[in-house]
C-alpha cells in the first residue's frame, strides 16, 4: 500500500462491485467494494456444492412483509 497524503491511500482490486437498492445504484468506494466482495466470496468458497472459485455472484435480498422463525440450518 503506497500512502499519498493524509487519508488517501492506493489499494490493488480485484473485484467490481455494485449495490442496488430499491432500484437505485449506491456509490461505492473502492474500499467498499472490495469488502462487500471479498465477504461474498468468503461466503460462497464454503458452500457444499461449489467445486472452484466463483467468476460472477448475484445476491438478492427482499425484506418479508413480516419476521419468520426459521430452523436456521434447514434449506427454504
Amino acid at each position: 500500500m503506497i500512502v499519498l497524503s493524509e487519508g488517501h491511500k492506493k489499494v490493488k482490486i480485484n473485484f467490481e462491485t455494485e449495490m442496488w437498492v430499491d432500484g437505485k445504484k449506491l456509490p461505492l468506494n473502492h474500499f467498499v467494494q472490495e469488502t462487500i466482495a471479498n465477504v461474498m466470496v468468503g461466503f460462497s468458497k464454503t458452500l457444499k456444492e461449489l467445486e472452484a472459485s466463483p467468476e460472477k455472484i448475484e445476491v438478492k435480498i427482499k425484506k418479508l412483509p413480516k419476521q419468520v422463525e426459521v430452523d436456521a440450518h434447514t434449506y427454504p
